[in-house]
């Protein structure tokens, strides 16, 4: 056996103030590494260090731990030392408008490129108007069209002479040339013409025959004259254009002479120019009339435009883009649309980039849960990795959920490195079920939420406080306040060799006990500050709780803190209420009687206990067979509970609690009720640690302080869950001054002595216990409860051969009656 009662000391970490070599945070320096994270950032920089393929990092860890402001920093540290990453534009395809060309530029050239086509084009409306508008222009123009007249005018006098020699007439119309019949110089009417002879009405067609043959040609001759007018106009039209046109366009071909992209692009806005020239000239003119803006949208000009999709001219290094609102059209990228006439529309320049193509050469990162909430994201980034290049399309086009216009950008190739960061179970989930992850992301950095705690931990951690307060512009805090801080990090993780390293809670406190510091009126930063942040947090939180104390003091919850009682026990339980625990005790009962069902648990038959509990139920089960069965048959049943429980009951913390209410029930000892119990049970009656130690220590304290301490009362935990404590100071205190005790112990019978103030007993040679002790008498008892069950099935079994024995035998009659009577 094996009791310790524990020593205030050994109830808390302590510091020595001497260990803190500073005064305030002002003599120390910011901390600029990441403290206890060296398995992360090992797997970090060995993934980002590799430029092959799957390479991408899943991020797991506690939240709370600033894995995402460390990932951050870290992309950044990496990125500062990688080259600036292209610009992408898109522009008209003139070969396949459906499908706009995608071409990069230096950083910062995009958004040049971008204002230098929008002044060559506003130029060149100005310049090819002021060039079409030209005397010179017009001179050209009509030497063409006058010459044209003047060809067609001999030749229609040609016609009209030919006519005259047949003694006919024509006419120009509308609808061609019309033949009028003449005689004696003068248009036949029609009375005239039918009074002729049929010979001269014969000779009268063939000439009108011959006049239209001669028409024919004529037309096909004025026909020609008009295209080769017109051939001869858009000659002079794609001249001056094109005086005009590779004027400006060489310049600024000049500029961008070492872009071969940008010049075959230059070309192509030439060559339509000049082939386009009449419909430039009209779209200019209808500019000028202030169009409606569906018309403005589908100007020709627009076909113009650059669309610069990432504009990388205020980086110095490898972008790093976190996504927080990871949708299809966000990170991938989408089509704008606008609508006309009830149809919807779109062009290249409606193209938007996402985070991924803007984190193209650089890092992107994104919340795990949230891509996987959005429908249709997971699936697209995992095929722009694969592929090496991204793809933006319209979702909606994708799937049918919209008709419209539709384009196809081309893909643009992707290099990026991609940081998810989510929860272990997302993580595994996600390996489990998509074959293609870990391929995919094919390093884990797995953020850990303590560290060992160490001299050179605790000096990481004040240079961490001194970061906070720089960062923030806080009160400097001195090494008192330092040390509460640490003290906090050591209860956060409940264990006195490990610090939390959730540096969210951390830095809350931090911050409001700056706050408390400015409200007291002081400069520095005290441990009184610190403290008084804690508990203020605390309050914020503890309405629950104090209701369920306010409960227990007034006996709504019925808890007994002295005397005695068999059967009955305090248990303790940690209620988690969001970021709050706090711990409170449960009344225990333990009911035996004859039976055979042995241990009933009335919180499973009445499906409020989780299955962890249940095991508990068994294991302990099983430890008390053993102890006892094995020598005697158990004829018992005994229903075990948790009085005033109205909610599920999970965990098997108070497994030795159960077992401790059975045996004084067994046993017919009375339990101290001044004393609470925590810990799990083996099969072999050891004691095992449990969670949530200090809350519960805490929580029965707080119940035998509000109803009186009487230097009786204290706590058992297992042995194994020492090093976990991390007490307030007025249960230090307490104990310190014997209010209080706390026990540790290692089996079920250390626990028994505790609780009973009598040994529990071991089995002699003869496998009997010693006398006065409680196994011998649960044994006892045991054998009087089989005893007993005995004589009452002989007493049940002989009464019911006495009833057979005694009832009469039917008469023959009766028996051929009934046979007759079942017969029929």
């Amino acid at each position: 056996m094996s009791i310790t009662e524990l020593k205030p000391e050994q109830l808390k970490k302590h510091f020595p103030l001497e260990s803190f070599p500073f005064e305030t945070t002002q003599d120390l320096p910011a901390l600029e590494t990441v403290i206890g994270q060296d398995r992360a950032l090992r797997a970090m920089e060995l993934a980002l260090g590799i430029q092959s393929s799957g390479y991408n990092i899943f991020v797991t860890g506690a939240s709370g731990t600033g894995r995402t402001t460390i990932v951050k920093d870290i992309l950044n540290r990496f990125a500062e030392k990688r080259p600036v990453p292209s610009d992408w534009v898109y522009v008209y395809n003139f070969t396949d408008p459906d499908s706009p060309e995608a071409f990069h530029l230096p950083a910062g050239m995009g958004k040049e490129f971008q204002w230098d086509m929008d002044q060559l084009i506003s130029t060149l409306k100005r310049e090819i108007k002021r060039a079409f508008s030209s005397e010179n222009y017009d001179e050209q123009k009509m030497i063409i069209i006058n010459r044209t007249n003047e060809q067609k005018r001999k030749l229609i006098q040609q016609l009209d002479e030919e006519a005259k020699r047949l003694g006919l007439q024509i006419q120009s119309t509308p609808m061609g040339f019309q033949t009028i019949i003449l005689k004696d110089g003068k248009p036949i009417k029609p009375e005239d013409y039918e009074k002729l002879a049929p010979e001269e009405k014969e000779e009268i067609s063939r000439r009108i025959q011959m006049l239209e043959n001669k028409i024919a040609e004529t037309v096909r001759a004025l026909t020609r004259m008009d295209m080769e007018a017109q051939k001869s106009l858009n000659t002079l039209n794609e001249r001056v254009a094109s005086f005009v046109t590779e004027q400006y366009v060489n310049e600024l071909k000049e500029k961008y002479r070492d872009h071969a992209q940008i010049l075959r692009y230059l070309d192509n806005v030439s060559r339509d120019i000049i082939n386009n020239i009449n419909e430039f000239l009209s779209e200019v003119e209808k500019e000028e009339q202030k169009p409606p803006v569906d018309l403005e949208r589908r100007s020709h000009f627009k076909r113009y435009k650059v669309n610069v999709v990432v504009d990388n001219r205020h980086l110095t290094g490898a972008p790093v883009i976190y996504e927080t609102n990871p949708t299809y059209n966000n990170l991938i990228g989408r089509i704008e649309k606008y609508a006309v006439f009830g149809t919807y529309l779109t062009d290249f320049t409606m193209i938007k980039a996402g985070s991924l193509l803007r984190a193209n050469g650089g890092y992107l990162m994104v919340d795990a849960y949230q891509i996987l909430k959005n429908p249709f994201v997971y699936d697209a980034l995992k095929r722009a990795i694969k592929n090496k290049e991204i793809r933006i399309e319209d979702v909606s086009e994708l799937y049918g959920f919209i008709s419209s216009a539709v384009i196809k950008p081309q893909p643009i190739p992707l290099d990026v490195k991609v940081v998810l960061i989510g929860s272990s179970l997302i993580y595994y989930l996600l390996q489990a079920y998509d074959e293609e992850f870990s391929k995919i992301f094919k390093i884990r950095a797995d953020f850990d939420y303590e560290t060992h705690s160490d001299q050179h931990t605790i000096h990481q951690y004040a240079r961490f406080i001194k970061k906070v307060v720089d960062e923030e512009h806080l009160l400097p805090f001195d090494r008192s306040a330092v040390r509460e801080v640490i003290l906090y990090g050591h209860r956060l993780v409940e264990d006195q060799k490990k610090i939390s390293l959730q540096f969210g809670r951390i830095v809350g406190i931090i911050r409001e006990a700056s706050y408390w510091a400015q409200q007291d009126g002081q400069p520095v930063v005290s441990a009184g500050h610190v403290r008084k942040a804690i508990s203020e947090y605390e309050y914020r939180h503890n309405m629950i709780e104090e209701k369920i104390q306010e409960m227990i003091e007034r006996d709504i919850y019925r808890i007994q803190v002295d005397g005695e009682a068999v059967g009955q026990i305090n248990g303790l339980a940690v209620l988690n209420v969001g970021n709050y625990s706090f711990g409170r005790p449960n009344r225990i009962t333990a009911k035996t009687y004859i039976g055979n069902e042995q241990v009933v648990h009335i919180e499973r038959k009445a499906r409020l206990s989780g299955k962890i509990h249940d095991k508990g139920v068994y294991v302990f089960s099983g430890f008390f067979n053993s102890k006892f069965g094995s020598h005697i048959p158990l004829s018992f049943s005994a229903s075990l509970t948790f009085e005033q429980s109205y909610s599920v009951i999970d965990g098997d913390s108070a497994s030795s609690t159960e077992l401790f209410a059975l045996i004084s029930s067994l046993a017919e000892v009375p339990i101290k009720q001044g004393i609470a119990v925590t810990g799990s049970v083996n099969q072999n009656g050891e004691i095992q640690a449990i969670g949530g130690v200090n809350e519960k220590i805490e929580g029965f304290y707080r119940v035998c302080q509000a109803k009186g301490l009487t230097g009786e009362q204290g706590v058992i935990i297992p042995r194994s869950n020492v090093d976990h404590l991390m007490l307030k100071d007025e249960v230090i205190q307490a104990v310190a001054e014997g209010k209080f005790h706390i026990w540790a112990i290692d089996t079920v019978e250390d626990g028994l002595e505790i609780l009973t103030g009598m040994p529990a007993g071991e089995r002699d040679r003869r496998g009997r216990f010693p006398r006065n002790t409680i196994y011998y008498r649960v044994e006892q008892n045991l054998k009087k409860l089989a005893k007993r069950a005995d004589a009452f099935r002989k007493k049940i079994s002989g009464e019911n051969k006495k009833k057979t024995a005694d009832k009469p035998a039917p008469k023959p009659e009766e028996e051929g009656n009934d046979n007759d009577n079942a017969n029929a």
